[in-house]
């Protein structure tokens, strides 16, 4: 791994467990193994990591996503849909989950930092295109509504998460998307 890769994976691995205002570049240095001239020859600024940090986990989320849909190639649009629900419910449960990068940037640092807006907007647009396309293939002349109920009840998960994941109950979740996306489906007339 290059000492770049070192300093992304630090500060995210940081950034993920206290936040983006408790982490400080002299720490990420020290836990990077880096000299100083080091990160500021990668980074000439904090905002320049954290616009790197959150493209990196943009494109890890959808290589993961992607790879699990690749696996389910046979899988029909509805099926898909539901493999990107579970992506997110066994990230949610995963021993590392701790919130998600791009909220918690633009909550804690959109407004010092503009720019890290772009990479949030890019993951959202990532997402949401995937979701309307999977609706689009089921014959939903109008995917955007439902899509952007579906993102947000991931979102919700989300926040649950971070909460009490006792809270979420994916089958019970799963199935109300399930009916959501059902009554959008036209129905054929025989």
């Amino acid at each position: 791994m290059s000492k770049k890769e070192d300093i992304i994976n630090t500060a995210l691995n940081l950034f993920n467990q206290i936040g983006y205002n408790a982490t400080g570049v002299d720490r990420i240095i020290a836990e990077s193994n880096v000299a100083k001239m080091t990160f500021y020859k990668y980074f000439p600024s904090k905002e320049n990591l954290i616009m790197e940090c959150l493209q990196h986990r943009n494109l890890n989320i959808q290589n993961s996503i992607n790879e699990q849909l690749n696996l389910r190639q046979d899988a029909n649009p509805l099926e898909k849909i539901h493999i990107i629900f579970n992506w997110y419910i066994e990230w949610i449960n995963s021993e590392t989950f701790n919130g998600c990068l791009f909220k918690k940037a633009f909550i804690e640092v959109s407004k010092q930092y503009t720019s890290i807006r772009e990479p949030f907007y890019e993951y959202t647009k990532w997402l949401t295109h995937l979701l309307q396309d999977q609706l689009t293939q089921l014959g939903i002349e109008n995917p955007t509504p439902l899509t952007h109920i579906i993102i947000s009840i991931i979102d919700g998960m989300i926040i649950d998460g971070t909460t009490d994941k006792k809270l979420i109950n994916a089958e019970k979740i799963w199935q109300y998307i399930e009916f959501l996306i059902n009554e959008e489906i036209p129905q054929q007339v025989s």
